[in-house]
C-alpha cells in the first residue's frame, strides 16, 4: 500500500503490529508484516460439535496422506504471504521444504485429515517437538465454511487428551481475523505477548 504522506504525518499514524511503516520517495509504504498471536486451550475441554458435513474425518496416516497433504498445502498456501511473492517453482519447493521441516520423521506425522470424493480436502498437523501446537491448518477453498477445521480439531484434541497432554497451542496472525475468531470460538485463549505489551506501553501499537 503506497500513498503520498509527509514524514510528520507518517510518524503520527497509529501503528498496527502486523504492518511495516516506511517513507520512500515522499510516499508512505505500508507492507504486511504478520506477527503471530499465541493461543492455548486445555485438551480436557470438549470441542463444540461441527456442522454436518459429508467428509470422512480421521487421524492422519503418514504413508497414505503425505502426498495429499503436500498437494493441499500447495493449493491453500501458494497465494498467501510470503509464498505468493515467489516464482512458481520456488514457491512449490519452499512449501515442500516447510512441510519437511515441520515433519522431520514421516512416521511421526500427527494430526487429522478430512477426505471427500475428490481426495484430501482439509488437514491439520501437530508440531512434533515441545508442547503440542497446531500448524498448517489448511482447508481447500471449495469446502470452507462447513466446519471441517473444527472437526479436525476435535480429533486432535481427543488424541492428545488420551495420551495425557494437558494443553494444545496454536498461532494466528493478528491480521487474519477469521482465524482469530475461529480460535476463540473453539475455546482457545490468547497467551501473553511480551513484545506486543511493550509496544502498547510505549504507544507504538
Amino acid at each position: 500500500m503506497r500513498f503520498p504522506l509527509s514524514l510528520d504525518l507518517l510518524r503520527r499514524l497509529p501503528r498496527h503490529p502486523d504492518w511495516k511503516y516506511e517513507l520512500i520517495d515522499g510516499e508512505a509504504v505500508l507492507s504486511s508484516r504478520p506477527r503471530p498471536l499465541g493461543f492455548r486451550r486445555p485438551t480436557d475441554m470438549a470441542v463444540a460439535a461441527a456442522p454436518k458435513h459429508d467428509a470422512e474425518v480421521r487421524a492422519v496416516e503418514a504413508t497414505r496422506d503425505r502426498a495429499g497433504l503436500v498437494t493441499l498445502l500447495l493449493d491453500v498456501w501458494s497465494d498467501e504471504d510470503p509464498y505468493r511473492s515467489f516464482e512458481e517453482d520456488v514457491r512449490e519447493a519452499e512449501l515442500r521444504r516447510e512441510l519437511e521441516r515441520t515433519v522431520e520423521r514421516p512416521e511421526e506425522l500427527e494430526g487429522a485429515v478430512a477426505l471427500d470424493t475428490h481426495g484430501l480436502c482439509a488437514g491439520l498437523l501437530v508440531m512434533g517437538s515441545g508442547p503440542p501446537a497446531l500448524t498448517w491448518l489448511s482447508v481447500r477453498r471449495d469446502v470452507r465454511g462447513r466446519g471441517l477445521a473444527t472437526a479436525l480439531l476435535s480429533v486432535v484434541v481427543d488424541a492428545l487428551a488420551a495420551r495425557g497432554e494437558p494443553e494444545l497451542g496454536s498461532y494466528a496472525s493478528a491480521a487474519n481475523v477469521p482465524s482469530v475468531r475461529w480460535h476463540l470460538a473453539c475455546g482457545f485463549a490468547l497467551t501473553p505477548d511480551r513484545l506486543r505489551e511493550l509496544l502498547r506501553r510505549d504507544g507504538s501499537a
